[in-house]
């Protein structure tokens, strides 16, 4: 490889490593925990900024002496900048936003001064080398996506809840052994280097950085579908007990009808004698005996029964804790869903806006609302809730084990549910297909 090519080269590569350092701090933020909901466009635009200004700073300085301070520092602020306005506002994750670009910078220098002292044990001094140049921008590159898989595992540790200490700490041998075998292939290829080129050396250390990035994603895949398979049970033990709940709260309501029964039937020979002796007293008694029979009576919002149940208990459980609850609730078709089916989505959700409605402040309301619309069963559940406490992380009733057994319940009737926030209002919108919508498709 020519002096030219080599110049050109080392051109392609620094500019490469201004990428590389952008996507590394995008992927190190995007797969941690966030707490910040932003769209995806302002997020790159974001990003855009992110790199044009590094890589500007970069090349703007790079003739001076301390020329890879200002670019250091504006790779810093950047970083928590953008992690703390658009993926997570927690003080703990500003530290980790300030740390990572910071332990970026150690790793680069740290393979600059590998490449140094190569060079100075091949010459005695030090002599600028294309060649060295390369190998050390691309080990850096390299180095740098280990780095943010080893910083993304860290900060994730608790998906690897069911791996033992040991395990996990043996997911950062493979990165360790890679550096050592890069390092003796820099040594031991230096005359090989000389005679033929870089380019196997450079082929090799690629495939060893590749393989360990593999490793890495096959451990956190293995270890995501374990959890994914616990959740699931959870969601399935979960959905028993609602389940078992409200059948035992039909039992109590059945035994409860048949007593209100027998007292109206009792209520109305009471007003019948006092009819006949014209006891006023007599009559109000009774009529305050039908007023309050008529509060233990159940509303029936729809036909399916375990729905009325559910509506009814959560509208008992708003009216103690001074939340406004209205369900306006037309023809909905829900005869083909399971009873557990039924209790899973709207017991969940239901559960969700009054935790929610709870903490919203003086403003408490939740509304239901639910009609037919072509071949679907159309339900929006509203609520207030305060976007203050949600944004700090101490109100995840709408993200937490919940939802994700709503949406595995409604993907598996054929359904689905989007999710809106806006003025201080959550609403939650699911559709499910009727009996009839499902016939027609299979015919």
């Amino acid at each position: 490889m020519g002096f030219i090519e080599s110049s050109m080269w080392n051109s392609i590569l620094a500019m490469a490593e201004t990428v590389v350092l952008t996507v590394c701090t995008w992927y190190f933020m995007s797969h941690t925990e966030q707490n910040i909901t932003k769209p995806a466009r302002g997020r790159l635009l974001a990003f855009s900024v992110f790199w044009a200004g590094y890589a500007a700073l970069s090349y703007g300085f790079s003739s001076s002496a301390w020329g890879n301070i200002p670019a250091i520092l504006f790779m810093a602020a950047g970083s928590m900048f953008i992690g703390h306005k658009l993926y997570n506002g927690r003080r703990m994750y500003l530290f980790y936003y300030f740390l990572y670009p910071v332990t970026y910078v150690l790793m680069q220098i740290f393979v600059i001064y590998l490449v140094y002292g190569f060079i100075m044990s091949q010459w005695g001094m030090f002599v600028f080398d294309y060649y060295s140049a390369n190998i050390a921008l691309i080990i850096k590159q390299l180095a740098a996506l280990l780095l943010t898989g080893v910083w993304v595992a860290l900060l994730n540790r608790r998906q690897f809840e069911d791996v033992s200490g040991f395990q996990f700490a043996g997911l950062f041998l493979p990165p360790l052994i890679s550096a050592f075998i890069i390092a003796s292939l820099i040594v031991l290829g230096n005359v090989y280097i000389q005679l033929y080129g870089a380019y196997l050396v450079i082929v090799d250390i690629c495939f060893l950085v590749f393989m360990n990035l593999y490793i890495l994603y096959l451990f956190s895949y293995q270890s995501r579908n374990r959890k994914l398979k616990e959740e699931l049970k959870t969601f399935q033990r979960q959905s028993e007990m609602q389940y078992h709940y409200y059948e035992k709260l039909e039992e109590k309501y059945e035994s409860s009808r048949k007593l209100i029964h027998d007292m109206r039937n009792h209520l109305q020979s009471i007003e019948a004698l006092c009819q006949m002796s014209r006891s006023e007293a007599g009559n109000a008694y009774a009529r305050d005996m039908h007023r309050m029979l008529d509060s233990f009576a159940q509303r029936q919002y729809t036909d399916s029964h375990m729905l009325n149940i559910i509506l009814n208990d959560k509208a008992e459980t708003a009216r103690q804790k001074n939340i406004h609850m209205e369900v306006r609730i037309g023809k909905i078709q829900l005869g083909h869903m399971k009873d557990m089916d039924v209790t899973t989505v709207f017991a969940n959700l239901l559960d969700n806006a009054l935790e929610a409605a709870e903490r919203s402040g003086d403003k408490r309301y939740i509304t239901v609302k639910a009609d037919s619309f072509r071949e679907f069963s159309v339900v929006k559940i509203c609520n207030s809730y305060d976007p203050a406490v949600d944004k700090n992380g101490k109100d995840s009733v709408h993200r937490g084990i919940g939802l994700g057994n709503v949406r595995q319940t409604l993907k598996r009737c054929g359904g689905g549910m989007d999710i809106e926030e806006k003025d201080r209002e959550f609403a939650v919108s699911i559709t499910i297909p009727s009996p009839e919508g499902d016939a027609a498709e299979t015919r």
